[in-house]
C-alpha cells in the first residue's frame, strides 16, 4: 500500500491509499472477514487551510460521493421538462410570444402553442395559474386598458356616415383632421414608426430613405400585438409614447402575432378566425386609433399587414386588416394602407418582387412573414409617398414598386 499526496485547488493537501496488492490476491483471513485496514490520512502540512466541510465529512466517511451515470441524469433532465411542459404550456408560449424573431422563437412556439391546446383544457397547467395568480401576475382574461375600453365600443358598429343612435338621435360622422403643416429643415415633420418585429428593418429604413424635412425614430416591441393585452398593453404604451416622444405622424405596422384567439374577461375564447374574433379586434384597433390620433390632432398612417406565405395565416391577416381598414375610417387622422400591390406578384404570395427600379430582389424571409431589408424599401416607399402627399414635403421621394 502506498501513500500518495496530491493537492486541491492548490490550498490543502488530501493523501490518496493506492492499493498495489496483485490481481487476485486473497490476503489474510482478517482482511477477508473485515475488509482492508484503513489509516487516517497524514496531516496537512503546518499552515495549511482546511478542507471545506463537504469534503471532510466524505474522507471521514471513507465514502466517495454518488454519481449518477449520464443516462440516468437525461432521463431526469428530459422528464423534468416534459412535466414542465404539461404544466406550464400556456407560459412557454407567453415567454415564446415575447423572444426577437428568429429560430429559437419559432422552435418554442411550434411546440408549445399545440401543447397549450391540449393540457389548457384539461386543467394541467391550473397549478400555474393559481401560482401567478397568487404573486399578482395575471391570466389572459386580466382586464387591461386595451380591453377595457374595447369594451365600451359597440359590437360591429361602423361611422362610415352618419348613424342613428339608440335614442333616435343622429351622430354624427368624424370630423376631418386638423390641418397639417409644411414641415421645413429647421422644424422637420416628426414622425414615430412603431408596432412589432414589422418594423424592425421598416423603421430604420424611413429614417434613412426620408427627406430632410423628416426626424423618424423607431420603437420596435416585439412580440406583442392588440390579441394579447396582458402580455403587452397597446394603449397604455401608445400613451407613453405620445407624452414621451410627441408625434406628429405615427406610421404602424402590428398584427403579426395575432393570428391567435381572443380570451375575454369573462373568460369567452374568441376562435381565431371567427366573427367575434375580427369584431372585437376592430374594436381594439379603435382604441389605439383614438389615442395615436388624439381626435385629429396627429396623422396615423397603418400599413397593412403582408401576405403570407402561409394560407391559414394569410386568412387570418386578411381579416385582420379588414377589421384595422374599418376601424381607421372611424377616426379621423387615421389611413389604412393597403400594401397587397406592392408585396404580391399579381396577387399571390412571392419570396421576390420587384422593387422601384425595376430589379427582382428577395423581399421576404424565411418565416414568409418578416421582411429583408429589400422588401422594407419596397414597403417604405407607399409609406413615404402617402406623408410626401399629406405633409407637401419638398424632396421627392422613390415611388412605390407594383
Amino acid at each position: 500500500m502506498e501513500t500518495m499526496r496530491s493537492g486541491v485547488a492548490g490550498s490543502w493537501a488530501v493523501d490518496t491509499q493506492v492499493d498495489e496488492t496483485p490481481a487476485g490476491y486473497v490476503g489474510t483471513r482478517d482482511a477477508r472477514e473485515h475488509g482492508p485496514s484503513r489509516r487516517p490520512p497524514a496531516p496537512a502540512p503546518p499552515g495549511s487551510p482546511a478542507p471545506p466541510p463537504e469534503l471532510a465529512a466524505v474522507a471521514a466517511a471513507g465514502s466517495s460521493p454518488r454519481v449518477v451515470s449520464a443516462r440516468r441524469a437525461f432521463a431526469l433532465v428530459t422528464l423534468s421538462l416534459a412535466t414542465v411542459a404539461l404544466l406550464r404550456a400556456p407560459a412557454a408560449v407567453h415567454a415564446g410570444e415575447g423572444m426577437p424573431p428568429g429560430t429559437t422563437r419559432e422552435v418554442v412556439l411550434a411546440l408549445a402553442r399545440p401543447l397549450a391546446t391540449v393540457t389548457h383544457p384539461l386543467g394541467l397547467d391550473w397549478p400555474s395559474e393559481r401560482f401567478s395568480a397568487l404573486f399578482g401576475h395575471g391570466g389572459p382574461a386580466t382586464p387591461t386598458e386595451l380591453v377595457t375600453a374595447a369594451g365600451r365600443e359597440k359590437p360591429g358598429a361602423t361611422m362610415t356616415g352618419p348613424r342613428v343612435a339608440g335614442n333616435g338621435q343622429t351622430t354624427p360622422a368624424p370630423v376631418e383632421p386638423a390641418p397639417v403643416r409644411v414641415p421645413t429643415t429647421a422644424d422637420p415633420l416628426r414622425v414615430l414608426v412603431t408596432g412589432d418585429s414589422l418594423t424592425e428593418s421598416l423603421g430604420p429604413t424611413i429614417t434613412n430613405s426620408a427627406p430632410a424635412t423628416v426626424r423618424a425614430q423607431t420603437d420596435t416591441r416585439f412580440g406583442t400585438g392588440l390579441v394579447r393585452p396582458d402580455f403587452f398593453d397597446w394603449a397604455s404604451h401608445a400613451r407613453a409614447q405620445i407624452a414621451a416622444r410627441d408625434p406628429e405622424v405615427v406610421v404602424v405596422a402590428l398584427g403579426a402575432n395575432d393570428g391567435q384567439g381572443i380570451t375575454l374577461p369573462d373568460g369567452t375564447i374568441l376562435p381565431a378566425g371567427s366573427p367575434g374574433w375580427a369584431d372585437e379586434y376592430r374594436r381594439r384597433a379603435l382604441v389605439v386609433l383614438r389615442i395615436w390620433t388624439d381626435d385629429g390632432r396627429r396623422r396615423v398612417y397603418w400599413a397593412s399587414l403582408p401576405p403570407a406565405r402561409s394560407g391559414r395565416l394569410d386568412g387570418y391577416f386578411r381579416q385582420l386588416n379588414a377589421a384595422v381598414a374599418d376601424a381607421a375610417r372611424q377616426v379621423p387622422g387615421a389611413t389604412f394602407l393597403d400594401l397587397a400591390p406592392e408585396l404580391t406578384n399579381r396577387g399571390h404570395y412571392s419570396d421576390y418582387l420587384r422593387d422601384s427600379a425595376g430589379h427582382t430582389v428577395l423581399a421576404r424571409t424565411r418565416d414568409g412573414v418578416h421582411y429583408t431589408l429589400d422588401g422594407s424599401r419596397i414597403v417604405a416607399s407607399p409609406i413615404l409617398a402617402a406623408l410626401t402627399a399629406d405633409y407637401h414635403l419638398t424632396t421627392p421621394v422613390p415611388g412605390g414598386s407594383g
